[in-house]
């Protein structure tokens, strides 16, 4: 038989500074192919690489952004 013990704890969530990593990072990816432009650090690399990639493939015009953003859990009690 296990036992284990159960309590409440608080948790506080804020955002993380990760060495080397930006705050932010944008990705586009085409719904078309799924191909992406990878993190990008400035969104206007990715929306760059969006405009090259429709006009290499004409009928991928649509795109999902994901972003990335860096977070830490710590707990407070």
């Amino acid at each position: 038989m296990t036992r284990s013990v159960v309590r409440f704890a608080r948790w506080r969530i804020h955002r993380a500074k990760v060495p080397a990593l930006p705050w932010v990072s944008h990705d586009l990816e085409c719904i078309v192919c799924f191909d992406r432009s990878g993190p990008c650090n400035e969104f206007e690399t990715a929306r760059t690489w969006a405009f090259t990639h429709s006009g290499r493939h004409p009928s991928h015009t649509a795109y999902r952004e994901v972003v990335h953003r860096y977070w830490r859990a710590v707990l407070v009690d």
